[in-house]
């Protein structure tokens, strides 16, 4: 502020300082305001009798009641402005020139209402200030020297004279342009979490300290097929099967903080059971006390009842390929042994720890091993699932020889890799012995019809020749 204001009080300051001398703003009256304490002069002292109920006086004792009014109006962190009667500004702080940019030129005798953008100070004008004497806290907006509005939380207090007349009032003005920013980002944020919390494809249902169901969103109720009636200040164990809820609380979750995809179930409205994956997560205040929780809750009774199908056929593919009539063996894309059914075992004379892990070309026929390994190889880098069936010979435990005609089936994984190779064995040994003798057989018949066909036929030429030579002699042929 500039000295004239300072040295020219307007009648509000005048008044205001006048009730501080006289102590009705409870400030140390004791010393007047035009009196000037020395530093050595001593402070006059009552009697014993007087001063021993009287507070210890300080330093701060010996600065004038004028001195810390004017120390403090002009060093306060908010903006501070004192208008007369009709409404003009007659005196403010520093940190209000700061504030509105504004300089002491633009402020004295400056009407208030030119510092609020018309809808404002209409609004400010409903409020009825000089009929309530005062209004603590009302947000509204000013505006800066560049007329760029922005937000301020005022607290306005109507200042009386002697006889109650109003003679002014007293207006404390706080920036909360950035609380604003705050506020709104937070509202956004707000915005955008309901948003998710709405429309989640999980149900998520937040409790209070009591453990009652207090909010939750619309998938919520899709799931549990309940509505605001039978969800609002549920006690939330009643969601949960006796038997399930104990296992919740044998996790300790309030004593944790929290716990992700805790898997049991959760009871329906129609007390279906349906299988869920739950995560908690408990609520403190900052006093550290709990005062509820929240509950994300994913139906996960597909995939339950997918992994139990799984689980079944599994179970029954294992049954099958354990208790086949035919061997089966499980290759890893190197050729080595993963697993083995019991026809194998009993087909090659070994157990099964005995040949997992072993190369499966251990077993094939010595002048076949390296066609049967050039022929796998060729199979994995094809990439096809299944490429005909190769017969082979295969030697068992005791050293017998046994021919087979082996299917690989490929397992890929997602990058079209092979993961797995899986192999029926159709025993054809007896095929062969019988298919030997058989071409031993035909082998026979054939000598025997050198034998004895070819034989025939040299008859058949001598008694046509025999023939003739009668017809040469005119004789009727003997034959």
């Amino acid at each position: 502020m500039g000295d004239d204001v300072v040295r020219n009080d307007p009648k509000i300051v005048e008044i205001l300082r006048l009730e501080e001398r006289l102590g009705t703003l409870r400030t140390h009256a004791a010393i007047p305001t035009n009196t000037v304490v020395e530093q050595n002069e001593p402070i006059p002292t009552k009697t014993k009798e007087t001063s021993r109920y009287e507070p210890k006086r300080t330093v701060i004792d010996l600065v004038s009641p004028q001195e810390k009014y004017e120390t403090i109006f002009e060093n306060f962190s908010v903006a501070i402005t004192l208008a007369d009667n009709e409404e003009r500004i007659v005196s403010w702080n520093k940190y209000t020139e700061e504030l509105l940019q504004l300089q002491e030129s633009d402020l004295f005798m400056k009407p208030v209402q030119t510092l609020y953008p018309a809808e404002e100070w209409e609004k400010i004008r409903k409020e009825n200030v000089r009929q309530k004497g005062i209004r603590y806290r009302m947000e509204t907006r000013m505006l800066r020297k560049n007329e760029q509005p922005f937000d301020v939380d005022i607290s306005i207090c109507i200042l009386k004279g002697f006889k109650g007349e109003i003679v002014g009032s007293v207006a404390i003005i706080t920036d909360i342009t950035e609380l604003k920013t705050v506020e709104k980002e937070l509202k956004e944020s707000e915005k955008k979490y309901r948003t998710i919390f709405d429309n989640s494809a999980v149900a998520i249902t937040m409790t209070d300290e009591h453990e009652k169901i207090i909010s939750w969103n619309k998938y919520a109720e899709t799931l549990l097929g309940m509505n605001k009636d039978d969800l609002f200040l549920k006690p939330v164990q009643d969601l949960y099967p006796a038997s399930e809820w104990k296992k919740i609380r044998s996790q300790n979750i309030r004593q944790k903080g929290m716990h992700h995809h805790l898997e049991t179930k959760i009871q329906k409205k129609n007390n279906e059971q349906i299988d869920v994956d739950i995560s908690l997560s408990v609520l403190k205040n900052h006093e550290d006390r709990v005062v509820g929780s929240i509950g994300v809750i994913k139906d996960i009774s597909e995939k339950k009842r997918t992994q139990r199908n799984l689980e079944e056929s599994e179970k029954k593919f294992k049954l099958l390929y354990e208790k086949a009539p035919v061997p089966y063996h499980t290759l890893s894309p190197e050729g080595r042994i993963t697993d083995v059914n019991e026809k194998w075992c009993q087909t090659f004379g070994y157990t099964k720890a005995e040949v997992l892990g072993k190369s499966i070309f251990d077993f094939i026929s010595e002048n076949e091993r390296t066609p049967a390994q050039k022929s796998f190889a060729q199979k994995i880098f094809q990439g096809k699932s299944y490429t005909g069936g190769r017969e082979r010979e295969y030697h068992t435990k005791a050293g017998e020889k046994k021919h087979f005609v082996a299917h690989d089936f490929f397992l890929f994984d997602e990058n079209n890799t092979v993961i797995s190779v899986y192999t029926t064995m159709e025993d054809i040994t007896e095929n062969k012995k019988t298919e030997q003798a058989l071409r031993e057989k035909i082998n026979e018949l054939e000598r025997y019809k050198d034998i004895t066909v070819n034989r025939e036929m040299k008859m058949m030429e001598l008694k046509k020749e025999i023939n003739d030579l009668y017809l040469q002699l005119h004789q009727k042929p003997k034959y």
